[in-house]
């Protein structure tokens, strides 16, 4: 990041050349060091005397850029090291992105880099930028103006975009750096560098994968607690992920277990590339907001309730201003105007009534941000307002504006960036960003994690695996999957297996009616699609007609099918029907899942994910990020269920799955809940090994 010295090896003398624009960029951009171009067939370029090799270059060097053809790249890497280099950026392309044999070449000069303890940034990669260092060790065509907003980018153009978006708005850059193909050096690299890194006081990244999901998260967190980290993480679809793997050589992991681990860290996730821009431009240059009341201040009424629309839509509201703010409002501005909240100005509002709107806002104690809306009539003043705005703006709360329209609004433009105030030319953009300036907020603000331990039986669950990778099966059934459930102490319907009809009436009026009967076998995971369930069983008579009824289902859906026998289980208490699992995923481990049960998981995907182990806060959090979390509480005069039941089973699963990680899915569907004081039941449940385990 801060090398006294740089070697452009391939620098070229043709401006179309990467190697040209590279070393071109260095001397332009008034880096202080020492720049080399190495070229073989040149005695200077750009007014710099040429290297022909590197051994021919006196004092050593600190960072080697190597820019030539792939084949020719590991030859330059080994030459970097010879001559002593600490850092080596490849910006050349053509290695796993295209294939085996560019993966092979790839591994090749990552080795010789490790083993010679040299690190290298690349191959693919954009470069560096470092403003401070006046160092633009890149192909980029800007260089940005010093700021606080670093860059992380995982794909050069992605990079390139965000350089030409930050000088059309003046905005000033710490770093940007490109990783490329991540040879060696990823992005948890330099989220650890950026937490260290006291000119960086935003993060901003675009991302198509993650190099190891639990180095992330630490790193990820390490870096929100102290400043801000946003990012964009594209190749969320399946074709998205295959153009991904083309992109860098990666494939993606499961985007719900990306948005379960952003949430876990901290991150700020933009879920388009104009929301990282709007996200970073306002936690670059805005305080955060303590709380999630409101001031709408506009000269028109239609965008107000735009505005207070949106608000709503995420979570947030109109500020209830104080007496005395109210009486202010009515007796400054004209009796046509609207003194509540939203604030209407009127359409012929000047630059004095924007102030004196914005001055009684920021002095209310139950207003926590502002949201000044600018649209083009004859009398609007743009430059003059947003002067005249800028001056009486809060610097305890955060105020960002929105320019509707285009021309006539944006002489305010360049006044609003100079005074550090982001504008936005939409209310549902400026309430998204402000949105994600609460959330991050009120993350910065939560209780330390505190992950409770259950007393639990750990060996019984211990014997019942060893049991099951004896029988060499991956599926872990209802039965032995309910046994191990009830180990860590959920509440399970007793119940018994059974081998023939008359001992399935013995069970049944061992339990006592009504009962369940549910067909046993691996081979069938979907017991009532093969027709192998049948509730509220009566009496013997039923039991035995049932018990044949079912066989014969479970024959004629799945001939090949081996039947342990049917399961005879006492029917519990009606409820809520939800579901509650964990699926492992390979870049971030056990991830958590909450939905409505029954078909409805599946038919509504109102799902709900988190990364265990997980807290009981957390737990509640997933329960009220859902459609149905209404449905929890009670609606519409429906008594509502118990939640904390559903919250500790959701972190009892998390205990499990943490002390075994060979459990590799797991299911409880459905999990019945009733109104506090009735125990939830376990009514079905299946698990899923690992194949190594099992």
């Amino acid at each position: 990041m801060t090398p006294a010295s740089i070697a452009v090896i391939g620098a070229s003398r043709h401006p179309a050349k990467i190697g040209y624009a590279v070393l071109d960029n260095l001397v332009r951009g008034g880096f202080g060091g020492r720049i080399i171009p190495v070229n073989p067939q040149a005695d200077e370029l750009l007014g710099l005397p040429c290297a022909r090799s590197l051994q021919e270059i006196e004092g050593g060097v600190d960072l080697a850029l190597i820019t030539v053809p792939a084949p020719a790249v590991d030859n330059a890497v080994q030459a970097s090291i010879d001559a002593g280099v600490t850092g080596i950026i490849v910006v050349s392309a053509g290695f796993k992105e295209t294939g085996s044999a560019g993966g092979a070449l790839e591994e090749k000069i990552a080795r010789l880099c490790a083993e010679a303890r040299v690190r290298l940034l690349g191959p693919k990669s954009l470069g560096v930028i470092n403003t401070r260092h006046r160092m633009n060790a890149s192909f980029a065509r800007h260089m940005p103006s010093t700021g606080g907003i670093s860059v992380l980018t995982e794909s050069g153009a992605v990079g390139t975009a965000i350089l030409d978006w930050a000088a059309a708005r003046r905005l000033g850059l710490a770093k940007v750096i490109a990783i490329g193909n991540k040879a060696d050096l990823t992005e948890i690299d330099f989220l650890d560098h950026f937490a260290r890194d006291e000119e960086t006081k935003v993060v901003i990244g675009y991302l198509e994968s993650i190099s190891s999901g639990d180095e992330f998260i630490r790193a990820a967190e390490a870096l929100a607690a102290v400043k801000p980290v946003v990012i964009f993480r594209a190749a969320t679809t399946q074709a998205g992920g295959q153009a991904a793997a083309r992109h860098t050589g990666f494939k993606p992991g499961a985007d719900v277990a990306y948005a379960a681990a952003f949430k876990r860290a901290g991150v700020v996730r933009a879920e388009t590339f104009e929301a990282l821009i709007d996200y970073g431009t306002a936690l670059a240059m805005q305080p955060l907001p303590w709380g999630d009341r409101v001031a709408v201040i506009t000269n028109g009424g239609g965008p107000g309730v735009v505005t207070a629309d949106a608000l709503e839509q995420v979570g947030m509201r109109l500020a209830s201003f104080s007496a005395e703010t109210s009486a202010a409002l009515k007796a400054g501005l004209p009796p046509q105007a609207a003194a509540g909240n939203p604030i209407d100005l009127l359409g012929d509002a000047d630059p004095g009534r924007y102030a004196r709107a914005v001055e009684l806002a920021q002095q209310d104690d139950a207003v926590d941000a502002i949201i000044a809306i600018l649209t083009p009539h004859a009398m609007t003043q743009a430059a003059a307002t947003a002067r005249a705005v800028a001056q009486r703006a809060p610097v305890d709360k955060p105020m960002l504006m929105v320019l509707m329209g285009s021309v006539d609004v944006m002489p305010g433009r360049a006044e609003f960036v100079a005074s550090g105030i982001p504008d936005y030319p939409s209310p549902e953009r400026a309430v998204d960003a402000l949105r994600a300036m609460r959330e991050y907020a009120a993350w910065q603000a939560r209780p330390p994690r505190v992950v409770t331990r259950f007393p639990v039986n750990r060996r019984r669950v211990e014997r019942l695996l060893v049991r099951q990778q004896r029988t060499g099966g991956l599926e872990v059934g209802e039965v032995r999957a309910k046994e191990i459930l009830r180990a860590y102490d959920f509440k399970v319907p007793e119940g018994l297996l059974t081998t023939e009809s008359d001992l399935a009436v013995e069970a049944a009026e061992k339990l006592g009616y009504p009962v369940a009967m549910k067909i046993v076998s691996p081979d069938i995971i979907h017991k009532s699609d093969a027709g192998g369930v049948k509730l509220s069983l009566a009496d013997a008579e039923q039991i035995r007609d049932f018990y044949d009824l079912l066989t014969l289902r479970v024959m004629r859906h799945a001939p090949e099918a081996r039947l342990e026998g049917i399961y005879v289980e006492k029917m519990c208490k009606r409820g809520l029907e939800v579901t509650i699992g964990m699926r492992r995923d390979p870049k971030f481990g056990p991830m958590l899942m909450f939905g409505l049960g029954g078909i409805f998981v599946e038919v509504l995907e109102d799902v709900a994910a988190g990364l265990a182990p997980i807290t009981a806060e957390e737990a509640t959090q997933m329960l009220k990020s859902t459609r149905s979390y209404e449905l929890l509480r009670g609606a519409r005069g429906q008594a509502g269920v118990d939640i904390s039941a559903i919250s500790q089973g959701l972190q009892r699963i998390s205990q499990l799955v943490t002390d075994f990680p060979q459990i590799a899915e797991m299911q409880i569907n459905p999990f019945i809940v009733g109104p506090p004081g009735q125990d939830p039941m376990v009514v079905d449940a299946r698990m899923m090994l690992t194949e190594a385990e099992a």
